[in-house]
């Protein structure tokens, strides 16, 4: 994976994952900023329930959301909630 653009784009990494945790997020995997050169983070993984605000927010960040659930229609009808 390539670096983020800016490093504004790693503050909204960082805030990002610190609302997730707000939230109730769980940090599966990834969740850090790679020190060093360049604007690298870990690509990220969080389990968290589907009503959460950050999950209908796009953070043009790697970090992807996974949430259990009990029927196909249910997910996709979670799906079509994100704007």
């Amino acid at each position: 994976m390539g670096p983020l653009h800016t490093k504004g784009a790693i503050k909204e990494f960082t805030e990002g994952i610190e609302e997730i945790k707000k939230q109730g997020g769980k940090i599966l995997h990834g969740g850090n900023v790679i020190k060093g050169e360049g604007n690298y983070v870990e690509p990220t993984i969080v389990a968290i329930n589907h009503d959460a605000p950050i999950v209908k927010t796009e953070l043009f960040v790697p970090v992807v959301y996974v949430m259990k659930f009990k029927t196909i229609d249910e997910a996709i009808a979670w799906n079509n909630e994100v704007p």
